[in-house]
């Protein structure tokens, strides 16, 4: 007698049964409404016939009652029979890619999850294209060890118009995990409990790839014991209890750039290091991105990484290009866009017309309409559906590709037309809040910002307004270009008036740069020749002070000094001069104080007493670099003494800098104590926001004071710190300088 094995069941004959007895019809009752042969059903159910043709799936769903979406999984789960010819797999394969790159902190973190003892699953979540399956697979083979009864992955189609149903994924894994398909139990709740008890009873690890929402994958985690469950999912599934959560945005700008190397190898990447490194930026260091240019370069060995640079470098060219084969970045992030509702893809899209990098629900309430509260809930959502970052509390962004294909979906679906009027009506409610921020630190009197159809944020304190101000910074100087070429001149030139004491406070900013240059414009734009001189040597200023452009500051200075003569203001001519002496302090000292003098008697004249203040200070450098810092001293000294404003928190900027230039003619006439005890008043409060180089220059400063009076240890500590800070503010010079002098130290 020959003994006989049957074959082992399929997910398809699983889940007929499934079906069929949840009909309650017997094989009998199924095959005479639909026309199958009971033994074809009975080899079907049993594993003996593994791919049914399409025309037998159609008869046994319109017999057995199902609905298209079900109808469409049954054809789904016969196709995969066909494909495989029968052979006994599991339901889904996870493959690994020769030249995975990065992630290690993620594996890391899975490996001490999977063989701890508390956590029993992971999320695995982000937006397409992050290579959450490849890491996942990945995760697999590095964990292979850890689980001796292998593992098993199962596709859910999360991102598909039709989910697979929690009841059909366990009918899958059932199966994959060696359950007798005729004793999987009908009833979900029942089948899900077999489901537990066999991951319970073994060491598995168990994937559960594109994860829809909690619903669908709540009943195929596991209880607190035995195997691990690792599901990938667009979204983090806040509702599940009891997983880790491990986000993955794009790779380091290093692992971007192994990858390419792995993926092209050594002789086409030798010498390219800066192509290289541009298109890695060019994929925002999206993975699947990174797959298509590595993978497009590998298939025409003619090409060159700066030969794509070229093609890529085109915005409007930039998501065509990102297409290798069946990989496309665009195709990845229609799937997410398909899934919004229409008022979610309305902001995703006008959310490209933003200037900055940036957004709070209140500034994206205005490119839409609707109320800030609910336009924080959708941009929540299109955070949970990986199409938007939460880069700060309350602050979202679009990633780079993200917001190429957002402005392609704007271009198709909403006319030119209202696009510019959205975005100019965006413009418009920028300039105004930036007016009605800038107001709370203008001296008394400031004009209201002009009305609009939608309130401009209105601050409640200093601190709220400083707050939105540096928040929304690269939006509001982003609107100048706007406002100014819809001839908005009048608001231009409002908003650099409010903004003007404001600017003080974070005087390293290059916006400054952007709206006095704009100010200027729209000034000779409206024929305001006064307007101008003042906006030119605001201009100047901030080439000098932000950016220690002194030769093109004292060029604007000048401008603005002829124009303050031809219209007679010596105010603005008294600010020329200020500005022109403190242009030439590092190269011409001596004619710097000349020029400091001259501002000091006009601002004496017109009744300026913060002008001549400023001036004074500066005439007190001067007097130091020309050798005079007795009299610098006394000056800066007088000066402290005198200080006051009416402008919020500038008296006590005034007055740091003021201590600041008294420490540092103690330094210059070597009063070594005296230096050290100067500069230790200073230090603490230049330890805020944009004040870092003033910081920087201040504790290298006060180390050359503790090194004469014999204090190298802390002498040391201060430098180094220095050195931190210069390197973060952009200084290279300095902060090398710095690094010679801690060397010398010893």
């Amino acid at each position: 007698m020959t003994s006989h094995t049957s074959p082992p069941a399929t997910p398809f004959g699983g889940t007929l049964r499934s079906l069929r007895r949840a009909a309650g019809l017997t094989l009998e009752e199924l095959s005479e409404a639909s026309g199958v042969s009971v033994r074809a059903l009975g080899d079907l159910e049993r594993g003996r016939s593994r791919g049914p043709q399409r025309r037998t799936v159609d008869a046994l769903a319109a017999a057995l009652g199902l609905d298209d979406e079900q109808r469409e999984r049954v054809q789904r789960l016969a196709g995969t029979g066909r494909e495989r010819g029968g052979a006994p797999t599991p339901p889904y394969l996870l493959r690994t890619v020769p030249d995975f790159t990065g992630r290690e902190q993620e594996l890391a973190e899975l490996e001490s999850l999977a063989t701890g003892t508390r956590t029993r699953a992971a999320v695995l979540f982000g937006p397409g294209g992050q290579g959450k399956t490849t890491l996942a697979a990945e995760a697999v083979r590095r964990l292979s060890g850890a689980f001796p009864d292998g593992s098993v992955c199962v596709q859910l189609h999360g991102m598909s118009d039709s989910p697979l149903p929690a009841a059909e994924a366990l009918v899958l894994l059932l199966t994959a995990l060696g359950h007798p398909p005729d004793r999987i139990p009908v009833d979900p709740v029942a089948r899900e409990a077999v489901y537990r008890a066999a991951l319970a009873g073994r060491r598995a690890l168990v994937v559960l790839d594109d994860a829809a929402d909690e619903t669908l994958t709540r009943p195929l985690l596991p209880d607190a014991e035995g195997s691990f469950v690792l599901v990938t999912s667009r979204r983090p599934l806040a509702g599940l209890e009891g997983v880790r959560r491990i986000r993955l945005g794009g790779l380091s700008g290093g692992e971007s750039t192994r990858l390419l190397e792995r993926i092209l190898g050594t002789p086409r990447t030798d010498g390219q290091s800066e192509a290289l490194t541009r298109l890695t930026e060019l994929c925002g260091h999206l993975p699947l991105a990174l797959r298509i240019v590595g993978n497009r370069l590998s298939s025409r060995p003619s090409w060159t990484p700066a030969h794509l640079v070229g093609q890529l470098a085109d915005e409007g060219r930039r998501l065509s290009g990102l297409v290798a084969g069946d990989l496309a970045v665009r195709g990845a992030l229609a799937l997410s866009y398909g899934q919004l509702t229409p008022p979610h893809r309305l902001l995703l899209r006008r959310l490209s017309l933003l200037p900055g990098h940036g957004t709070g629900p209140g500034l994206a309430a205005v490119l839409t309409g609707e109320d800030p509260l609910t336009t924080g809930d959708v941009l929540d959502l299109l955070v949970d559906r990986g199409l938007l970052e939460e880069t700060a509390p309350g602050r979202y962004a679009l990633h780079d590709l993200v917001r190429l294909f957002a402005r392609e979906r704007l271009d198709a679906e909403e006319p030119e037309s209202v696009a510019r009027e959205v975005q100019l009506h965006m413009a418009d409610w920028l300039l105004r809040s930036a007016s009605a921020a800038g107001r709370m630190f203008e001296a008394p009197g400031a004009p209201e910002p002009w009305a609009g159809t939608v309130p401009a944020f209105c601050p409640g304190s200093a601190e709220e307004a400083e707050e939105w101000l540096i928040a929304e910074r690269s939006n509001w100087a982003g609107a100048l270009p706007l406002m100014y070429a819809a001839d908005r001149h009048t608001e231009i030139l409002h908003t650099s008036r409010t903004l003007y004491w404001f600017s003080d406070r974070w005087s390293q900013w290059p916006e400054w740069r952007t709206l006095f240059s704009y100010g200027a414009r729209s000034a000779a734009a409206v024929g305001d020749r006064a307007a101008e001189a003042h906006q030119l040597n605001c201009l100047a200023w901030a080439h000098s002070v932000g950016a220690s452009q002194y030769e093109r500051a004292e060029q604007l200075a000048r401008q603005a000094l002829e124009l303050a003569i031809e219209t007679g203001d010596e105010g603005q001519q008294a600010w020329a001069w200020a500005y022109i002496s403190g242009a030439c302090l590092a190269l011409r000292p001596a004619e710097a104080a000349e020029a400091a003098a001259k501002a000091t008697r006009l601002f004496d004249v017109v009744g300026d007493s913060a002008g001549k203040a400023v001036s004074q200070r500066v005439l007190g450098r001067a007097l130091r670099e020309s050798g005079r810092a007795e009299e610098a001293l006394a000056l800066h000294r007088a000066l402290l003494d005198t200080s006051a404003g009416d402008v919020p928190g500038l008296n006590e900027f005034i007055q740091v800098l003021l201590r600041h230039e008294i420490a540092n003619d103690l330094l210059a006439l070597e009063r070594w104590p005296e230096a050290v005890a100067a500069y230790r008043t200073v230090i603490t409060p230049l330890a805020r926001g944009d004040l870092d180089r003033y910081l920087a220059q201040a504790l290298t400063n006060l180390a050359t004071a503790l090194r004469h009076c014999g204090e190298v240890p802390e002498a040391r500590e201060h430098l180094t710190r220095a050195q931190e800070l210069f390197t973060a503010a952009g200084d290279t010079v300095s902060a090398a300088e710095t690094a010679t002098t801690i060397e010398r130290l010893g």
